[in-house]
């Protein structure tokens, strides 16, 4: 995580035993491609985040499709969006993973939605 601050990152992304994308260094992480949101399975080594275990929940009120699976690197470069969650930054998106561009650069339609429908549930819980 201090080496990624170090060269300018937010965040670093953390691969598992088998070369798999798992999680942040200090969040759960998602993409979307093709309007699927994907988040690794905690079999793959991941924290079961609380954030995390909000998206999927609101991702399923909203009927949006959702996949726990195993995720490549070269996937994720490819992806339309991703974000990463955790209580303190709730949704976070992610503009670029190393050097490439995510998507236009820019928090996809899928990540707005999401981040709008957690604010308004941790407003309904808080209330």
């Amino acid at each position: 995580r201090f080496r990624a601050k170090d060269e300018g990152f937010d965040e670093a992304i953390l691969m598992n035993t088998k070369a798999l994308i798992a999680e942040g260094a200090t969040s759960n992480i998602f993409l979307v491609k093709r309007n699927i949101i994907i988040t690794p399975p905690l079999e793959s080594g991941i924290l079961p985040g609380i954030t995390r275990e909000v998206i999927i929940g609101i991702a399923g009120r909203l009927r949006l499709k959702l996949r726990e699976r195993s995720v490549s690197y070269r996937e994720l470069l490819s992806s339309n969006e991703v974000f990463l969650t955790n209580s303190l930054v709730e949704i976070l998106p992610v503009a670029k993973v190393d050097s490439k561009r995510i998507g236009d650069g820019y928090p996809g339609p899928i990540t707005k939605l999401l981040h709008i429908s957690y604010q308004k549930e941790v407003i309904k819980e808080v209330t």
